[in-house]
Protein backbone atom coordinates (compact mmCIF):
# COMPACT_ATOMS: atom_id res chain seq x y z
CA UNK A 1 0.00 0.00 0.00
CA UNK A 2 1.37 3.39 -0.98
CA UNK A 3 1.55 6.00 1.58
CA UNK A 4 -0.37 8.70 1.27
CA UNK A 5 0.98 12.36 1.55
CA UNK A 6 -0.30 12.52 5.03
CA UNK A 7 -0.26 9.66 5.95
CA UNK A 8 1.62 8.75 9.32
CA UNK A 9 4.08 7.16 7.45
CA UNK A 10 5.32 10.54 5.66
CA UNK A 11 4.69 12.67 8.68
CA UNK A 12 7.36 10.16 10.76
CA UNK A 13 9.71 9.79 8.18
CA UNK A 14 9.66 13.92 7.41
CA UNK A 15 11.32 14.34 10.65
CA UNK A 16 13.24 11.06 11.71
CA UNK A 17 16.18 12.51 11.06
CA UNK A 18 16.06 15.16 13.54
CA UNK A 19 14.31 12.51 15.96
CA UNK A 20 17.42 10.90 15.63
CA UNK A 21 19.21 13.77 16.47
CA UNK A 22 17.63 14.12 19.48
CA UNK A 23 18.00 10.91 21.01
CA UNK A 24 21.91 10.93 19.97
CA UNK A 25 22.11 14.42 21.34
CA UNK A 26 20.45 13.60 24.82
CA UNK A 27 22.21 9.52 25.22
CA UNK A 28 25.72 10.07 23.20
CA UNK A 29 24.87 6.61 21.63
CA UNK A 30 24.01 5.95 18.35
CA UNK A 31 22.64 2.24 19.57
CA UNK A 32 20.26 3.81 21.94
CA UNK A 33 19.33 6.55 19.50
CA UNK A 34 18.23 4.42 17.01
CA UNK A 35 16.27 2.34 19.82
CA UNK A 36 14.75 5.18 20.81
CA UNK A 37 13.27 6.16 17.60
CA UNK A 38 12.13 2.72 17.05
CA UNK A 39 10.05 2.99 20.20
CA UNK A 40 9.03 6.33 18.82
CA UNK A 41 7.73 4.58 15.70
CA UNK A 42 5.51 1.69 17.08
CA UNK A 43 4.10 4.13 19.35
CA UNK A 44 3.42 6.15 16.32
CA UNK A 45 1.39 3.69 15.09
CA UNK A 46 -1.04 3.57 17.79
CA UNK A 47 -1.52 6.76 17.57
CA UNK A 48 -5.16 8.04 15.64
CA UNK A 49 -2.69 10.92 13.63
CA UNK A 50 -5.58 12.41 12.60
CA UNK A 51 -6.72 13.48 15.92
CA UNK A 52 -2.61 14.88 16.26
CA UNK A 53 -2.78 18.77 15.25
CA UNK A 54 0.92 18.90 15.44
CA UNK A 55 2.84 16.19 13.94
CA UNK A 56 6.49 16.93 14.71
CA UNK A 57 5.78 18.00 18.29
CA UNK A 58 3.98 15.14 19.18
CA UNK A 59 6.82 12.95 18.04
CA UNK A 60 9.27 14.99 19.38
CA UNK A 61 7.50 14.50 22.70
CA UNK A 62 7.70 11.18 22.62
CA UNK A 63 11.55 10.96 21.43
CA UNK A 64 12.35 13.26 24.55
CA UNK A 65 10.92 11.61 27.02
CA UNK A 66 12.44 7.62 25.87
CA UNK A 67 15.50 9.63 25.67
CA UNK A 68 15.32 11.19 29.32
CA UNK A 69 14.32 7.41 30.52
CA UNK A 70 17.28 6.06 28.81
CA UNK A 71 19.62 8.81 29.77
CA UNK A 72 19.07 8.46 33.73
CA UNK A 73 19.58 4.68 33.24
CA UNK A 74 22.81 5.48 31.68
CA UNK A 75 23.59 8.26 34.53
CA UNK A 76 23.63 5.17 36.79
CA UNK A 77 25.93 3.08 34.63
CA UNK A 78 28.61 5.59 34.17
CA UNK A 79 29.22 6.07 37.80
CA UNK A 80 31.20 3.06 37.76
CA UNK A 81 32.61 3.16 33.94
CA UNK A 82 35.99 2.74 34.09
CA UNK A 83 37.91 6.07 33.20
CA UNK A 84 36.26 8.84 30.70
CA UNK A 85 32.96 8.59 29.23
CA UNK A 86 32.85 10.08 25.57
CA UNK A 87 30.06 9.53 23.10
CA UNK A 88 29.80 7.05 20.06
CA UNK A 89 31.58 8.61 17.14
CA UNK A 90 29.57 9.50 14.00
CA UNK A 91 31.56 10.10 10.76
CA UNK A 92 30.34 12.69 8.44
CA UNK A 93 27.35 11.84 6.38
CA UNK A 94 26.15 9.62 9.03
CA UNK A 95 23.96 12.02 10.75
CA UNK A 96 22.25 14.80 9.32
CA UNK A 97 18.99 17.00 9.43
CA UNK A 98 15.72 16.95 7.60
CA UNK A 99 16.42 20.77 6.83
CA UNK A 100 19.52 20.67 5.09
CA UNK A 101 20.05 25.01 5.73
CA UNK A 102 20.52 24.42 9.38
CA UNK A 103 22.85 21.33 9.10
CA UNK A 104 26.07 23.93 9.65
CA UNK A 105 24.43 25.09 12.75
CA UNK A 106 23.28 21.48 14.37
CA UNK A 107 27.46 20.24 13.64
CA UNK A 108 28.60 22.43 16.42
CA UNK A 109 26.18 20.86 18.62
CA UNK A 110 27.68 17.18 17.70
CA UNK A 111 31.26 17.80 18.54
CA UNK A 112 32.48 15.52 21.62
CA UNK A 113 33.29 18.26 23.40
CA UNK A 114 29.96 19.81 23.40
CA UNK A 115 28.47 16.14 24.17
CA UNK A 116 30.75 15.84 27.01
CA UNK A 117 30.12 19.33 28.69
CA UNK A 118 26.34 17.78 28.41
CA UNK A 119 26.93 14.60 30.28
CA UNK A 120 27.18 17.10 33.42
CA UNK A 121 23.52 18.22 33.12
CA UNK A 122 20.43 16.24 34.22
CA UNK A 123 18.43 14.36 31.92
CA UNK A 124 15.56 16.79 31.65
CA UNK A 125 18.14 20.06 31.47
CA UNK A 126 19.59 18.70 28.66
CA UNK A 127 16.43 18.11 27.03
CA UNK A 128 15.21 21.48 27.54
CA UNK A 129 18.67 22.55 26.38
CA UNK A 130 19.04 21.50 23.66
CA UNK A 131 15.13 21.22 22.64
CA UNK A 132 15.82 25.36 22.90
CA UNK A 133 19.28 25.97 22.13
CA UNK A 134 20.23 23.58 19.14
CA UNK A 135 16.80 22.58 17.76
CA UNK A 136 15.02 26.07 18.38
CA UNK A 137 11.61 24.77 19.61
CA UNK A 138 8.69 26.96 21.69
CA UNK A 139 8.76 26.69 25.45
CA UNK A 140 5.12 25.40 25.42
CA UNK A 141 6.43 22.63 22.98
CA UNK A 142 9.46 21.72 25.45
CA UNK A 143 7.25 21.82 28.31
CA UNK A 144 4.82 19.13 27.17
CA UNK A 145 7.99 17.12 26.12
CA UNK A 146 9.38 17.56 29.58
CA UNK A 147 6.08 17.66 31.74
CA UNK A 148 7.01 21.58 33.06
CA UNK A 149 5.37 24.44 33.22
CA UNK A 150 6.93 26.95 30.50
CA UNK A 151 7.91 29.08 33.14
CA UNK A 152 9.92 26.74 34.68
CA UNK A 153 11.72 25.65 31.64
CA UNK A 154 12.38 29.26 30.52
CA UNK A 155 14.26 29.00 34.06
CA UNK A 156 15.65 25.62 33.57
CA UNK A 157 17.38 26.78 29.74
CA UNK A 158 18.51 29.85 31.29
CA UNK A 159 20.00 28.33 34.45
CA UNK A 160 22.08 25.91 32.27
CA UNK A 161 23.41 28.34 29.96
CA UNK A 162 24.74 30.19 32.74
CA UNK A 163 26.35 26.90 34.01
CA UNK A 164 27.23 25.81 30.25
CA UNK A 165 28.80 29.04 29.74
CA UNK A 166 30.87 28.91 32.70
CA UNK A 167 32.43 25.87 31.57
CA UNK A 168 32.57 26.12 27.81
CA UNK A 169 36.38 26.69 26.14
CA UNK A 170 36.83 28.67 23.02
CA UNK A 171 36.98 26.74 20.14
CA UNK A 172 37.81 27.83 16.64
CA UNK A 173 35.13 27.17 14.27
CA UNK A 174 35.43 24.69 11.66
CA UNK A 175 38.30 24.94 8.63
CA UNK A 176 38.60 21.82 7.25
CA UNK A 177 42.02 22.65 5.44
CA UNK A 178 43.45 24.03 8.52
CA UNK A 179 42.74 21.19 10.31
CA UNK A 180 43.80 18.92 7.57
CA UNK A 181 46.75 20.06 7.66
CA UNK A 182 47.54 20.35 11.71
CA UNK A 183 46.56 16.60 11.35
CA UNK A 184 49.25 15.52 8.61
CA UNK A 185 52.12 17.96 10.56
CA UNK A 186 50.63 15.83 14.29
CA UNK A 187 51.10 12.40 12.15
CA UNK A 188 54.23 12.76 10.85
CA UNK A 189 55.53 14.14 14.32
CA UNK A 190 54.48 10.94 15.84
CA UNK A 191 55.89 8.70 13.25
CA UNK A 192 58.92 10.15 13.47
CA UNK A 193 58.77 10.16 17.51
CA UNK A 194 59.35 13.89 17.14
CA UNK A 195 57.63 14.89 20.44
CA UNK A 196 59.20 18.34 20.40
CA UNK A 197 57.83 19.34 16.80
CA UNK A 198 53.90 18.13 18.38
CA UNK A 199 53.96 20.13 21.20
CA UNK A 200 54.62 22.79 18.90
CA UNK A 201 50.77 22.00 17.51
CA UNK A 202 49.24 21.73 21.23
CA UNK A 203 47.99 24.51 22.89
CA UNK A 204 49.15 25.37 26.21
CA UNK A 205 45.73 24.15 27.85
CA UNK A 206 45.52 21.19 25.63
CA UNK A 207 43.21 18.23 27.50
CA UNK A 208 43.11 14.41 26.31
CA UNK A 209 40.11 12.10 27.26
CA UNK A 210 40.53 8.46 25.75
CA UNK A 211 37.44 6.38 26.29
CA UNK A 212 38.82 2.20 26.56
CA UNK A 213 35.78 1.36 28.16
CA UNK A 214 36.05 -1.96 30.35
CA UNK A 215 38.46 -3.94 27.55
CA UNK A 216 40.68 -1.66 26.38
CA UNK A 217 43.68 0.25 28.30
CA UNK A 218 42.97 4.59 28.28
CA UNK A 219 44.00 6.80 30.71
CA UNK A 220 41.15 7.10 33.69
CA UNK A 221 41.69 10.82 33.56
CA UNK A 222 41.91 13.25 31.81
CA UNK A 223 45.83 13.97 30.30
CA UNK A 224 46.54 17.82 30.38
CA UNK A 225 49.53 19.61 29.17
CA UNK A 226 51.62 20.04 25.71
CA UNK A 227 54.16 17.83 27.20
CA UNK A 228 52.38 14.76 28.78
CA UNK A 229 49.84 14.81 26.01
CA UNK A 230 52.56 14.79 23.05
CA UNK A 231 54.52 11.56 25.42
CA UNK A 232 51.07 10.12 25.45
CA UNK A 233 50.61 10.22 21.94
CA UNK A 234 54.19 9.51 20.73
CA UNK A 235 53.82 6.23 23.05
CA UNK A 236 50.48 5.28 21.85
CA UNK A 237 51.98 5.42 18.12
CA UNK A 238 55.03 3.43 19.19
CA UNK A 239 52.73 0.66 19.94
CA UNK A 240 50.57 0.20 16.93
CA UNK A 241 49.61 -2.83 16.07
CA UNK A 242 51.63 -4.71 12.71
CA UNK A 243 48.76 -3.83 9.57
CA UNK A 244 47.62 -0.58 11.00
CA UNK A 245 46.21 1.57 8.44
CA UNK A 246 45.64 5.22 9.18
CA UNK A 247 42.73 7.79 7.25
CA UNK A 248 41.76 10.86 7.77
CA UNK A 249 37.42 11.96 8.35
CA UNK A 250 35.67 13.89 10.15
CA UNK A 251 33.55 12.52 12.95
CA UNK A 252 30.79 14.70 15.08
CA UNK A 253 31.71 17.69 12.75
CA UNK A 254 35.65 17.98 13.66
CA UNK A 255 38.93 16.22 12.20
CA UNK A 256 39.48 13.12 13.27
CA UNK A 257 41.93 10.73 12.11
CA UNK A 258 40.74 6.97 11.82
CA UNK A 259 42.81 3.63 12.66
CA UNK A 260 42.36 0.01 11.15
CA UNK A 261 44.05 -2.98 11.84
CA UNK A 262 43.62 -5.14 9.41
CA UNK A 263 40.62 -3.25 8.47
CA UNK A 264 39.25 -3.45 11.37
CA UNK A 265 38.23 -0.08 13.07
CA UNK A 266 39.93 0.08 16.28
CA UNK A 267 40.83 3.80 17.05
CA UNK A 268 39.10 7.43 16.54
CA UNK A 269 40.89 10.44 17.49
CA UNK A 270 39.24 13.56 17.43
CA UNK A 271 40.66 17.41 17.48
CA UNK A 272 39.00 20.86 18.13
CA UNK A 273 41.43 23.93 17.80
CA UNK A 274 41.69 26.93 20.28
CA UNK A 275 41.12 30.57 18.17
CA UNK A 276 45.20 30.41 17.47
CA UNK A 277 44.72 27.46 15.60
CA UNK A 278 46.78 25.25 17.71
CA UNK A 279 45.01 21.58 19.49
CA UNK A 280 42.99 22.33 22.10
CA UNK A 281 40.94 19.59 22.77
CA UNK A 282 41.17 15.66 21.53
CA UNK A 283 38.93 12.87 22.39
CA UNK A 284 40.37 9.27 21.94
CA UNK A 285 37.58 6.68 21.44
CA UNK A 286 38.88 2.81 21.83
CA UNK A 287 35.84 1.04 23.10
CA UNK A 288 35.42 -2.05 20.70
CA UNK A 289 31.44 -1.69 22.31
CA UNK A 290 31.10 2.26 20.74
CA UNK A 291 32.58 1.55 17.62
CA UNK A 292 30.56 -1.41 16.53
CA UNK A 293 28.10 0.67 14.85
CA UNK A 294 31.03 1.70 12.33
CA UNK A 295 32.72 -1.78 11.20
Amino acid sequence: MTAGPDSPEVAFAAVRDRLFGIAYRMTGSVADAEDICQETWLRWQRVDAAGVANSEAYLVRITTRLAIDRSRSARVRRETYPGPYLPEPILEGGLTDSQPEIAAELADSLTFAFLVMLDELTPQERAAFLLREVFGYGYDDIAAAIDKSSEAVRQIVSRTRRKLDIERVDVRRADPDHEQQMLEHMVTALMSGDAAALMELLSPDVVHLGDGGANRHAGRRPVVGPQRVSRLLVNLAKRMEPGTTLEFARVNGTAAIVLRVDERLDFVQTAEFAPDGRIRRMFGQLNPDKLAHLT
